[in-house]
């Protein structure tokens, strides 16, 4: 068993998993974190996500502080804020029953192998 969370810190990963559970969001931070630091229109070309869904969504993600962001000149670069993803995922490491290094083999897969759909599409087919 491990030790119970503040009130704090389960407002913090609540908010965070509010913010990553939405598919695009999902999408944006994954095509970062496996592509690295991306501009706007990168992230356009990558992902298939359109204007203005892709501001708006982009601006949710660094409201909630889970991207970064460069200027150079006109273009606007982003990056995944892993350190503010650290309680979540210990969060939902320990609920897995991973120890840290089990958790990063789990997490620095190549996206060929990551597992594709959702729970919500499992259960839908059954």
């Amino acid at each position: 068993m491990s030790e119970r969370l503040s009130d704090t810190q389960i407002e913090a990963i609540a908010e965070t998993m509010r913010a990553l559970g939405h598919e695009t969001r999902l999408r944006l931070v994954d095509t970062i974190y496996s592509e690295g630091e991306k501009s706007v229109g990168e992230l356009e070309v990558l992902t298939g996500i359109g204007q203005p869904g892709l501001s708006q969504q982009l601006a949710i993600l660094r409201k909630a502080e889970l991207v970064t962001t460069r200027r150079a000149a006109k273009q606007v670069y982003y990056s995944v804020a892993a350190k503010a993803l650290e309680t979540v995922a210990r969060f939902l490491a320990g609920l897995a029953n991973l120890a840290p290094a089990e958790m990063a083999s789990q997490i620095e897969q190549p996206a060929s192998r990551r597992a594709h759909g959702s729970a919500a599409m499992f259960a839908k087919i059954l």
